[in-house]
């Protein structure tokens, strides 16, 4: 631990300039008008008299140059930015009736908070002091449609990247923005007809549209893209219309602030009311199977995705999408002989981890109850089977690291995420999240084992000692390793693992410090402050541990007081 201490401290003390960026706290002079504060550099520096002219006339800018406790990223257009404006924009933007558009389109330049070149080029989108999106590729130097033109300026209180063309916040909502992009006449035309452009209209929230084009509505028999505008159904439509847009920010890019399609326990719901199953593939990126052709479109009440289909809501129940799959013929065989397709074919949600044919031959233990399916192997199938069909919806693409759920015997079986593999008791899951009204089904490729376990056995606080000692060791051989985000991780899932095994026993101040601690907020930089963190949040625990284990034992010496206690 010592070697890891004296490592963070060398990194912070060798790296003034970084600090200046991203600590809460800056270097800050005791007069505010002596700091080097972004409002003084602004003032100071030449080329930026135009903007100096519009930030004497806000309140923004005036916080600019006295805050310095507070850290801000200005994108500050330069003179020759200005000039490329219409003639009288700028008088226009001065005049005291639009002070309002004013403070508008200068907060559209500014962050809350002090972005570095390497945070930037993380990022898909910003959002800014208006709580507009705007769209950021820093490795290309561009920011909305403004270039980036030299490198950032170091401020006491913040940053300033210069920007070669002034910033306009959009004002096209979703709707007004798929109709004057020119590649969703079908979709715009649906919306109106469901009569659903109030959602994608709404400015007092937020939304993300996963917008198909005209060329994925061709896609579909044209007498059905037909059929739908006729009165009889109307409701299809109405449903297909929302399962297109959900409430909330769902980023196929990383944004500050916003934790994004693919980050563990992340599962968009559509407003027609099912979940929009997300999946990061080696061909591309896909939600509910449509190809996601390009992302993170800003709007002025959301963000817009371009889909290369159609996805409409589900239809089939778990147990239509059993039968009617030729990988699944012995399970549906097995489902039906023991009673459990009832419930699968029920309203009750449950979630189905489905071996294929080849998963119950691969292993010849099985083959007299697939061969037999009746008399008192109806028994036996029906225990085997207990494993592989759960109460509830419990999502596997994008679930945590650590989850334990629960068969329908109550007993408990484990569903682990360890970057793209996922198992369920050690068994591989193929493909996760095949969705049906009533609940999910995922392909594994093998039968789960262990027909019985011994209860959940009683647990102590050495036990709970043995495991935060392992975890703060393997967690610092990959902190000591440079590996900051492995270490993280790790700290992560095993932070999940202990609230699930130990929090009966343990101090409840330190539940929720590790909660915190390990809570993925999905951090684009600074991995091993993370971990650190999660790292000191193990090490407090550990010690209100051991401090109970001093307890018991001079309590045990107390007992027996025939045994010397001299030097304890």
């Amino acid at each position: 631990m010592n070697s890891m201490r004296k490592l963070k401290h060398g990194i912070i003390g060798g790296a003034a300039l970084l600090l200046s960026f991203v600590t809460p706290q800056g270097l800050n002079a005791a007069n505010p008008a002596e700091a080097e504060t972004i409002g003084r550099i602004v003032r100071e520096r030449d080329g930026l008299s135009s903007l100096q002219a519009l930030l004497e006339k806000t309140k923004l800018g005036s916080d600019l140059s006295k805050k310095t406790k507070e850290r801000f990223t200005l994108f500050a257009p330069t003179n020759e930015a200005f000039k490329k404006l219409p003639k009288g924009a700028v008088e226009t933007l001065l005049a005291p009736q639009n002070n309002e558009r004013l403070e508008e389109v200068f907060n559209f330049h500014v962050l809350t908070g002090s972005q570095p070149e390497f945070g930037l080029e993380q990022f898909t989108l910003l959002r800014t002091a208006t709580g507009q999106f705007v769209s950021i590729d820093y490795k290309n130097k561009v920011i909305g449609g403004a270039g980036f033109t030299a490198k950032p300026i170091p401020c006491s209180n913040g940053v300033i990247y210069l920007i070669d063309t002034v910033l306009t916040p959009t004002t096209d909502d979703l709707f007004q923005h798929l109709q004057k992009d020119g590649r969703f006449t079908i979709f715009t035309k649906a919306i109106t007809a469901s009569r659903q452009g109030k959602t994608f209209q709404n400015m007092h929230g937020l939304y993300t549209t996963f917008a198909p084009t005209d060329e994925a509505f061709k896609k579909l028999p044209p007498d059905f893209v037909a059929s739908l505008f006729l009165p009889e159904n109307d409701q299809r439509l109405v449903d297909i219309i929302k399962h297109h847009i959900t409430e909330g920010i769902f980023a196929a890019g990383k944004v500050p602030g916003v934790r994004s399609l693919g980050v563990s326990d992340v599962t968009p719901q559509s407003v027609f009311g099912q979940q929009l199953n997300f999946k990061a593939t080696a061909g591309g990126a896909t939600i509910d199977g449509a190809g996601i052709k390009e992302t993170d479109l800003p709007c002025a009440n959301g963000i817009l995705h371009v889909i290369d289909s159609v996805i409409a809501p589900v239809e089939k129940g778990l147990f239509d999408i059993l039968r009617k799959d030729d990988r699944f013929s012995i399970l549906v065989k097995l489902l039906d002989s023991c009673g459990l397709s009832l419930n699968v074919a029920s309203s009750q949600e449950f979630t189905v981890f489905a071996p294929t044919d080849e998963a119950w031959k691969a292993s010849g233990k099985y083959a007299d109850i697939i061969a037999n399916p009746s008399g008192k192997n109806r028994e036996v199938i029906f225990g085997l089977l207990a494993r592989h069909v759960i109460v509830g919806k419990h999502v596997s693409e994008n679930c945590k690291p650590y989850n334990r759920i629960r068969t329908i015997h109550g007993a408990p079986i484990y569903l682990l995420r360890d970057g793209d593999k996922r198992t369920i008791n050690g068994v591989s899951i193929r493909e996760t999240d095949i969705e049906g009204y009533n609940g999910l089904v995922n392909v594994i490729n093998g039968v789960i084992p262990d027909p019985m376990e011994l209860p959940e056995k009683d647990i102590s606080s050495v036990d709970a000692i043995l495991f935060v000692q392992d975890t703060l060791k393997k967690g610092s051989e990959l902190y000591d390793a440079n590996d900051y985000e492995a270490s993280w991780r790790y700290y992560i899932r095993r932070g999940q693992e202990f609230i699930d095994k130990y929090s009966a026993i343990a101090d409840k101040t330190n539940i929720v410090t590790l909660e915190s601690a390990i809570f993925d907020r999905q951090p684009m930089i600074q991995f091993a402050d993370e971990a650190w963190t999660a790292r000191n949040a193990f090490r407090d625990t550990l010690r209100n541990f051991e401090r109970q284990e001093d307890r018991i034992q001079d309590n045990r010496l107390l007992l027996s007081p025939e045994k010397a206690r001299f030097g304890r």
